[in-house]
């Protein structure tokens, strides 16, 4: 094989290969299960806001959480995506540094930051005129809810050094705590104290600042937090390598949550509901799948690159494609058989109206969703800026879609909008990303998970039964078992792969 090649993903796996696919799926696992946590969180907590809060509420509620979360971009400046690069080339001993001075300028920098993008945002909140938010007393809210942006700089400052260290369990426990936490005071206040959104943004500030302090807390007892050991060369570096970033990180902000500016203007609070409801439902899938994904694979192949050379890094990010190919495409034919029943039982009728959505936004999350890899020569070359341009233009075509789609589609619209957007944006990143790692598209995988996908849903669909939670049940179990079944069935790589993976479970307990 020629330096550089990729691998050919039907043989074997090299064993350096097969240990880190194994170790992937370690990582991806811990991830998962922290993810699954959360969703079981979210889905519990989803049913009652979508009760307790009217569709218009809803959909003010969903306005609020888009405008924190670009204005979050702004407070991080771009300095969270630099943490686990520079801390891959300080262990590999290519930048000088160590582990106070790395933790010690992320800390301190995003805690500058993240306060002063508080207060400016809570300010141009207030001064924004109220006929721009389309909703009575969204503005109020979001100066209200600002304290979350400095609350959340700081988690994100925390989470990106336990990713960079590959701490996992950690990092899940964090999550899995916090996500409860503040769950458990948000219920506890609306059904005692006050049903309202101000009601649950006050609850949220204070049970996720209560997570953050404990987890800086037991960071800062190690003593990896010391004002003189920040590092203006380290920071100057970092900024330099995360503010194109950060262009390209609120451009990927307006791509996820831009239409709902335009649907509020357009169509007003209710449609806007409507749509939320369905995007988030989607977006708890998302957060398992391909959230705890690029959470284990980035760090992986950034260390595989510096100790182990690019055609290592190559064919372990094959593989990686491959097998998440394989697992992408039967979830989007899943959710469509599926999704419609749980929204209506989980948001009631009044949301029906976004059931349609769930293949559009699946589909393009799940596109996105290999972006890591396919990207993965852009960030190894730190090759920022072409991320930002990328992630730019996907933002543009969705906004400009969104707004003509709307029109003669309703809602509908500006879920296919959301779509075509993610594909560009993976197709620039693939171009772009190839130039400096060579990760080829497996069709011939792609097209068996297609078609095995296509299967299972000719199978699953057929499945009629009341009630809707047992159909859904049937559905879901009938079609992991289904798919599985034939993919170990015509698969010898996934073959030996559970092989592998049977063995090791084996040896850990005996």
């Amino acid at each position: 094989m020629s330096e550089g090649a990729p691998s050919d993903p039907s043989a074997a796996p090299p064993r350096e290969s097969g240990g880190a696919l194994m170790r992937l799926l370690r990582h991806t696992s811990n991830y998962s299960v922290g993810t699954v946590l959360i969703t079981v969180a979210s889905v519990v907590s989803f049913p009652v806001f979508t009760r307790v809060f009217t569709v218009e509420e809803y959909g003010v509620l969903g306005l609020v959480n888009a405008t924190l979360a670009i204005v979050l971009v702004l407070g991080k400046l771009g300095l969270q995506q630099s943490v686990v690069r520079f801390n891959a080339e300080i262990e590999a001993g290519r930048r000088a540094g160590d582990r106070v001075g790395l933790f010690s300028t992320v800390f301190f920098s995003m805690l500058g930051v993240g306060a002063l993008a508080t207060a400016l945002s809570a300010a141009l909140f207030l001064a924004v005129p109220h006929s721009w938010w389309g909703a009575s007393g969204a503005q109020y809210l979001a100066a209200l809810a600002a304290p979350l942006i400095l609350i959340r700089v700081l988690d994100s400052a925390m989470l990106n050094l336990m990713r960079a260290e590959q701490r996992s369990g950690l990092y899940s426990l964090y999550t899995v705590s916090r996500k409860y936490a503040a769950l458990l005071l948000v219920l506890a206040t609306l059904f005692a104290l006050s049903r309202s959104l101000w009601g649950f943004f006050v609850a949220t500030i204070v049970g996720e600042g209560a997570a953050v302090c404990v987890i800086i807390v037991h960071y800062a007892r190690q003593g990896v937090f010391v004002r003189s050991r920040f590092s203006r060369p380290l920071f100057a570096a970092m900024l330099g390598f995360g503010l194109p970033l950060l262009i390209s990180e609120m451009s990927t902000q307006l791509l996820n949550v831009g239409g709902r500016y335009i649907i509020n203007y357009q169509l007003g609070a209710t449609a806007l509901g409507s749509y939320a409801a369905a995007y988030n439902f989607c977006d708890y899938l998302q957060a398992v799948l391909t959230g705890a994904f690029a959470q284990a694979v980035v760090p992986m192949y950034l260390r595989m690159w510096e100790s182990q050379g690019q055609q290592r890094t190559e064919e372990f990010l094959q593989q990686a494609l491959r097998y998440y190919l394989l697992l992408a495409v039967p979830v989007v034919a899943g959710m469509a058989a599926v999704a419609p029943d749980m929204l209506r039982l989980l948001a009631s009728d009044r949301y029906s109206v976004g059931a349609p959505l769930f293949v559009f936004i699946v589909g393009g999350m799940l596109v996105a969703g290999g972006s890591p890899i396919f990207s993965a020569g852009i960030y190894i070359r730190k090759l920022t800026r072409v991320v930002m341009y990328s992630v730019l233009a996907a933002a543009t075509l969705n906004l400009g879609l969104t707004a003509v789609l709307l029109r003669s589609m309703g809602i509908e619209g500006a879920a296919l909008a959301t779509l075509a957007s993610y594909v560009l944006f993976s197709a620039c990143t693939a171009y772009f990303g190839r130039r400096a790692v060579r990760v080829r598209m497996p069709w011939r995988e792609l097209l068996l998970a297609v078609a095995l996908s296509l299967l299972m849903y000719a199978v699953v669909s057929r499945v009629h039964m009341d009630p809707v939670l047992l159909r859904i049940a049937v559905r879901a179990l009938l079609g992991v078992l289904v798919y599985g079944g034939l993919l170990l069935l015509v698969d010898p790589p996934v073959r030996r792969l559970a092989r592998a993976g049977w063995a090791r479970l084996a040896a850990r307990l005996r």
